[in-house]
Order: structure tokens, then C-alpha cells, then sequence
């Protein structure tokens, strides 16, 4: 489901918050609040005192009065109601539930002790308490329409949509005029998926009031469900017209124009959203996915643990989407972490996706926790086994451990899934590192048959070719036609290429230009630090080595490169622990394997060297001087 879907189901789901029992403002008294020992004794008086207080939104002021005029009048119904709400009003909630259940236990037949009970109990969150109180109240007083609205809000807080609907209808039956009961029964028939209804519902009450926020946000919820982005726009505009402050309709607006490809826009219109209402989780997240479609990392991340923080209950979606951050950013612990949240939030809500288990076996790689991986998408795998992107990264993960036969397994099932070209190169990769050419090179000339420039195929059928020793095949493959820009990956393998076929007068300054354009050609520059090797250069080899493995320490030829290196300057036992992480990075290859076997058998090792001689026959049948060393090995007498 697309971002903006899901906001729709949020935001309709959404019900009219409870009143929140927040301190009354500060005080600007239009009337003296006398002093308790001089209040007066006539209940008349009293009563205008109290209820004056309360409607200049002074409530703290109004409770002693009211106070008074209980204990003057214990059977007055309308002061008990006035203390209770001046009560609540003031924050002390436990002593207006406590007014007002005394009073109910006297009075049980009285409406508006009741209603205000069941206000009371909405902001104590207290939802079934609340209906029970509007439900009785409701038939104590059958023609008050208001008490039918209230009634209507608790029910569809409760997702007791049918209900709030009857409630709804009949608030408007016994008034046409209350208008918000009109706006929430609009919104309550949008979320049982009647929006032609909603919709006139929603215009009628714009034709009552022109200019109401909530009936224009409400309709712009319903159109953009539709897909009437340029609709839904106006309707947002017109209640941002009328209630400059509408987090939700600015929110909304950003979602719009997110969705039209304007994600610089819409992390604007999010933040004025957040600038309204700091608390809303929505326009935080929100923001972070557009700030993360900007590249602005570090201020997505910022965005969804805002989000997450306020809301730590949230969906699994933004777990995954902070945990993406964190890989995207190195910090691969957090994203292990986000991800493994992500993956328990979708076992509480029903969504599990691939993306989470995908995104933690990537963290888990990154962390060098190969095995970790491989359990994580076996589950994923387990749980979604027609999903190709799922088999995909769990052939990832395997050939990170060095099962190739498994990671092919899995490609070959994900490409049957999916017969797409990345799902072809996959599979190709893995039978190329395999050295298997006879089922890799096909699949690599079917997509270039499809798409004869298509870079990724092009250059792995020119690593196979490399890898295979047909130079000439691989040339012609590289070389750019006239005209056509040099690329940087084309000319790096060329590179390579010349540096096999014994050229380093045209390797090296190849190379160099490559490394110099782009530095992230890493096999580029591990060849060009053994080309400085060849040539004597060993310091200046050591020095590219090194920086190479500083950004990538799992690099297998950087390893091997710089354990001939080191070798050579005679540093044997600093050399084998570089030849032996190249063969532990990448374990079926049998280069590393030889390169280790000849310092063993320098060194006199020679039963550790014919171990590593018969690993890299084992793992590269055709390597011919690992054969012939082999050979005279055990002519030599070793067993």
C-alpha cells in the first residue's frame, strides 16, 4: 500500500478527540473572586458567582462558590453539575467523579448529571463508561439532540460505526441545524466506504456553513481516498482558509503534493504541521519519509524517532523505515534494533512484510553476523515463500556464508517467481563466482540480447570472460564504441584486463585515472596496488592496499593483494593473516588458498601448505599451478 493509503485509513479511523483537562488560562477576572469567609449565604448568589467564573474560563475561581452552594443546597442538581464541571475543568478530575457519582447514587434519573459524567468519563478515556452514561442520558431526555451527538462521538470512538451513524441521524432529526453533528456523520460514512453519501453529507454541511474546517478537511480525506489529488488539494486549502491552525489539513497537503513528486514541498508543508501541533506523530513521520526521498538522512532519522517517541505503539512501518536510515548511515546496530521491532510491531498488527526481515539480514551482514542473516530470511522465506525479493536476500545471505549451491537454489526459485532481468543477473553472479560459465554466461547474454547497453549485464559477462582467461572476448565487450562516454566501471575492468595480459604500460595509467574519478571501484584499485607491487613499488603498494581496506576490510583481492605485499617485505606472519582473511571473505575461491599454501611452504609448514594446495585444486579445478605445486609437494615425500 502506497504512503498515501495509508495515511487515509489512519486519519479516517481518527475519531474527535475527548475534551483534555488542561489549567484554564490566566486569570484576567472581570469579576473579584471574594475571599471563602466572605462569600455570601444566598444560594442565588452564589450560583450566579460560580457559574460568572466558569464562564469567563475561570474554573479554580468557581469551585468555592459551587462548593458552598452543595452543601447549602444537597438536593440542587444544577450546582452539583456546576461544581462537578468547574472541578474538571480545573484538572481535579477525581473530585468531579467523585461529586458526580454521589450525585447519580441521589439522583440516577437526571440527565444532565449524566451527560456531564459521561464527558467526564471520555477524558478519563474511560470509552464503554462514557456510551453507558450518553446511552441512559439519551433516554432520560429523547428529544435533546445534543446528548444524541454526544452519543454518536463515544460510539464512533469506540469503532461502533453503525451505531455512531443511527446516533447521528437522529441528533439531526430531532435538530437540522447542529451542524457538527452533520460533520461527523459525513466522516462516519466515508469510513464504512459510502463516500458518495459522505460526500453530500459533507457538502450539505458546507452549504449550512460555509467555510467549516472540519466538513472541508473531511471531504479532502474522502477525495484523495478517490484519488482526486487536484480535489482533495482545494478542500485542504479552503480549511487551512478557514482554521489557519489545521495540523491535519497542512499535513494532508503535504501528502498531495508528495504524491505528485514535490517531496521538497511536502517536508515544507510537514513541517508547518509540526510547527502547529509539535505532539503530531503523522506530520513527524511524514516528514521523515520525504526528508529520506530528499537524501536528507540525518533529518529523516531525527523525524522518525520523533515520531516513534511520541507514538512508541506505532505500526511497524516507521521501524523499518528509521532502520533503513540506520543502514544507510552505518549505524548498524540501530538498525538491527529498528528492525527487529519492525519485525514484532507486524506480528502485532497483522502486516508482516518482507522489508523488515530483508533489512535486518542486511544489518546483520554489515555487523559480519553472517549466520544471524541466514536465520533471519530462512524465517522470512518460511513465511513468505512466493516472495521473490525474499528468496532473493536469502541467497544473498547464504552466498555471504559461501553456499553457493543454496544461494542458487533460492535465485533459481526467485527468478521463476519473477522472471525479471535483476532476478537474471543475480542468478548469473552466483554461477559466475561458482565458475560456473556454461550457466552463467547464457543468462547474462539474455538480458543483453533484451537490452544490448544494459550495464550490469555487460560488465558481469566481462568479469566472467576475465575469469574464464578469454581476454579477447572481454576486450571487445569493454571498449567503447566512438563517440560513446567512457564508463568508469568499463575502464577499470580494462584495466584489470591489461594488467592479466602482462601491459602494465597501459594498466597502471588506466587505473590510476579510474581511481582518481571514482574511488569506489574497489577491484580497480586493489589491481592497481599490486601493478605498484610489481613494479617495485612496494610502499606506494602498501599505501593503496591499505586505504582500500580501511573502506572495505572484507575486500578478498585488497587481502590477497596486500599478502604478497607484505610477504615480499618479509612480514610472513602479518602476510598469512591476510592471505587467510581473503579466503575466509570469499571461501570458494582457491587464489588465496595457493597464495597462503606457497608462505607455508617457504616457511617449511610444508603439511599445512599441501592442506591449502588440495583447497585450491578443490575449489579451482583448473588452476594449474596450484596442480603442479601440488604435485611436486608430495613428490617430495610430504604424505
Amino acid at each position: 500500500m502506497t504512503k498515501v493509503g495509508v495515511l487515509l485509513l489512519q486519519l479516517l479511523a481518527a475519531q474527535a478527540p475527548a475534551p483534555a483537562p488542561e489549567a484554564p488560562p490566566a486569570e484576567k477576572p472581570a469579576v473579584a473572586a471574594p475571599r471563602a469567609d466572605k462569600l455570601p449565604d444566598d444560594p442565588d448568589a452564589l450560583y450566579k458567582l460560580g457559574t460568572a467564573f466558569l464562564s469567563q474560563n475561570q474554573p479554580r475561581r468557581a469551585v468555592a462558590p459551587l462548593t458552598k452552594l452543595v452543601g447549602l443546597t444537597p438536593d440542587g442538581v444544577p450546582a452539583k453539575v456546576a461544581l462537578a464541571r468547574a472541578l474538571r475543568l480545573s484538572g481535579d478530575v477525581d473530585k468531579a467523579k467523585a461529586v458526580l457519582d454521589a450525585a447519580l447514587a441521589a439522583f440516577p434519573e437526571e440527565a444532565t448529571l449524566r451527560s456531564e459524567r459521561g464527558l467526564l468519563a471520555r477524558i478519563q478515556d474511560d470509552t464503554d463508561e462514557a456510551i453507558t452514561q450518553y446511552s441512559v442520558a439519551t433516554e432520560l431526555a429523547p428529544q435533546d439532540a445534543e446528548l444524541r451527538f454526544n452519543l454518536g462521538e463515544v460510539l464512533q470512538r469506540a469503532n461502533r460505526t453503525d451505531d455512531a451513524i443511527e446516533a447521528y441521524r437522529e441528533a439531526l432529526k430531532l435538530d437540522g441545524a447542529l451542524h457538527v453533528a452533520r460533520v461527523n456523520l459525513g466522516k462516519a460514512l466515508a469510513e464504512k466506504g459510502l463516500n458518495a453519501e459522505a460526500k453530500e453529507t459533507l457538502r450539505e454541511a458546507l452549504r449550512q456553513k460555509d467555510g467549516d474546517a472540519e466538513a472541508h478537511y473531511n471531504l479532502g480525506v474522502i477525495l484523495m481516498r478517490e484519488n482526486d489529488a487536484t480535489g482533495a488539494f482545494a478542500e485542504y486549502q479552503a480549511a487551512l482558509k478557514a482554521d489557519p491552525k489545521h495540523a491535519r489539513a497542512q499535513n494532508n497537503l503535504g501528502v498531495v503534493l508528495d504524491g505528485q513528486g514535490n517531496a521538497r514541498k511536502a517536508a515544507e508543508a510537514f513541517t508547518r504541521a509540526i510547527a502547529l501541533d509539535p505532539k503530531y506523530a503523522e506530520a513527524h513521520f511524514n516528514l521523515g519519509l520525504a526528508c529520506f526521498q530528499l537524501g536528507e538522512n540525518s533529518r529523516a532519522t531525527r523525524a522518525f524517532e520523533k515520531a516513534l517517541m511520541l507514538e512508541p505503539r506505532r505500526a511497524s512501518g516507521p521501524y523499518t523505515q528509521l532502520g533503513q536510515l540506520y543502514l544507510a548511515q552505518g549505524k548498524k546496530a540501530q538498525a538491527v534494533a529498528a528492525f527487529q521491532k519492525a519485525i514484532e510491531k507486524s506480528a502485532d498488527d497483522g502486516k508482516k512484510t518482507t522489508e523488515a526481515y530483508q533489512g535486518l539480514a542486511r544489518a546483520y551482514l554489515g555487523l559480519g553476523k553472517v549466520d544471524e542473516a541466514v536465520a533471519t530470511l530462512k524465517t522470512a522465506v518460511e513465511t513468505f515463500p512466493d516472495e521473490p525479493g525474499t528468496r532473493a536476500g536469502y541467497g544473498d545471505a547464504l552466498k555471504a556464508k559461501g553456499d553457493l549451491d543454496g544461494a542458487i537454489a533460492q535465485y533459481t526459485v526467485g527468478l521463476k517467481l519473477a522472471p525479471t532481468t535483476e532476478n537474471r543477473l543475480v542468478l548469473a553472479e552466483a554461477y559466475a563466482k561458482k565458475h560456473v560459465g556454461a550457466q552463467a554466461k547464457p543468462l547474462y547474454e539474455a538480458v543483453l540480447a533484451e537490452d544490448p547497453n544494459h550495464r550490469g549485464a555487460k560488465l558481469g559477462l566481462a568479469d566472467l570472460l576475465l575469469a574464464m582467461g578469454d581476454y579477447a572476448a572481454a576486450e571487445k565487450l569493454l571498449t567503447p564504441a566512438a563517440g560513446e562516454e567512457p564508463d568508469t566501471g568499463a575502464l577499470a575492468r580494462l584495466g584489470i584486463l591489461h594488467s592479466r595480459r602482462g601491459r602494465p604500460d597501459l594498466a597502471v595509467p588506466e587505473l590510476e585515472s579510474v581511481v582518481a574519478k571514482d574511488p569506489a571501484q574497489l577491484e580497480a584499485r586493489a589491481e592497481l596496488g599490486f601493478l605498484y607491487l610489481r613494479g617495485g613499488d612496494e610502499s606506494k603498494a602498501v599505501q593503496v592496499l591499505s586505504d582500500l581496506l580501511a573502506v572495505e576490510p572484507r575486500n578478498s583481492l585488497g587481502l590477497l593483494y596486500l599478502g604478497h605485499t607484505l610477504y615480499r617485505q618479509g612480514k610472513a606472519k602479518d602476510a598469512e593473516k591476510s592471505f587467510r582473511g581473503a579466503s575466509q571473505v570469499d571461501p570458494i575461491a582457491g587464489e588465496p588458498h595457493f597464495a597462503l599454501a606457497q608462505l607455508l611452504e617457504s616457511t617449511g609448514r610444508k603439511d599445512e601448505a599441501k592442506k591449502e594446495y588440495e583447497a585450491a585444486v578443490r575449489l579451482q579445478p583448473d588452476h594449474a599451478d596450484a596442480k603442479t605445486a601440488l604435485q611436486k609437494l608430495v613428490a617430495s615425500g610430504t604424505p
